[in-house]
């Protein structure tokens, strides 16, 4: 049997340089314009002040 060829030096393949991609111009984002009426903390504060008042004036009292 002759003997197995000799493995010969592969050529790897050659990729172009990349090139330089354009970006669009940096735009600010617009200004959210705020929310009309009442904010989220003047809202929780209306519900709840009330309550842990009427809890309190109107939990048992202890003798």
């Amino acid at each position: 049997m002759p003997p197995p060829p000799s493995p010969s030096l592969s050529v790897r393949p050659t990729h172009p340089a990349p090139r330089p991609v354009a970006l669009p111009a940096y735009r600010k984002p617009p200004r959210k314009v705020p929310r009309r009426g009442t904010s989220l903390v003047t809202l929780t504060l209306l519900i709840t002040a009330p309550a842990v008042f009427a809890v309190a004036v109107l939990r048992p009292r202890s003798r």
